[in-house]
């Protein structure tokens, strides 16, 4: 079984009407097709998704694409779901070292979220979504940074959750084995970016 995990392109951080959950910027639809360009070649089956606009709109380009529905996921949400303003990691790193090294302490914390509760929901989601899965499939998966990071810590074997920033639309690779051991396969793809990164700059 092959997994996916695609992190959700460039929001539009500070949107009017959506500051909480804001939908992609003009960059992120950029990337949301690139995406869906790569993957929609890869014979992928099932496209689920966040329940966060930013990465709903994300997934739409691929599903699409291969006239399958979004499967809405709970489990797979931000630690920041219920932060009244979205910030991304650019907007934390240009406020300091000092505020920057607080988030990287404790980043789930950070952003308003319960650590425990947030590591068993994405796995939790994980979990059902290999459990309803053959051995055959191919899965995309449109989430988040902090989720990202809880499947990679969980697959490496680790109790604390590793921080680094997926790029936006970048693509992360998982190969679950018959066991149900999860292998990773490549992090953080962005190749597939290039042309849309050209014209943002």
């Amino acid at each position: 079984m092959k997994i996916v995990l695609v992190r959700h392109g460039r929001p539009d951080e500070g949107h009017a009407e959506r500051p909480h959950d804001p939908p992609l910027g003009h960059d992120g639809v950029q990337q949301a097709r690139q995406t869906a360009a790569l993957l929609a070649r890869e014979g992928i089956g099932r496209v689920v998704t966040s329940p966060l606009l930013r990465a709903r709109q994300t997934a739409e380009p691929l599903a699409e694409r291969l006239g399958v529905a979004l499967e809405v996921v709970d489990g797979w949400a931000e630690a920041d779901r219920n932060l009244p303003l979205y910030r991304s990691v650019e907007t934390l790193k240009a406020q300091g070292p000092a505020e920057w090294r607080r988030f990287l302490d404790d980043p789930v914390r950070y952003v308003g979220g319960d650590p425990q509760a947030f590591r068993a929901a994405v796995l939790g989601a994980l979990g059902a979504l290999i459990e309803s899965a053959r051995r055959e499939d191919h899965i995309a998966v449109f989430s988040h940074g902090l989720a990202i990071n809880v499947v990679l810590s969980h697959a490496l074997g680790l109790e604390r959750i590793i921080h680094f920033p997926p790029g936006y639309g970048s693509v992360t690779r998982l190969r679950v084995r018959s066991s149900r051991a999860i292998g990773i396969v490549s992090v953080n793809e962005t190749g597939h970016l290039a042309c849309a990164q050209e014209k943002a700059a």
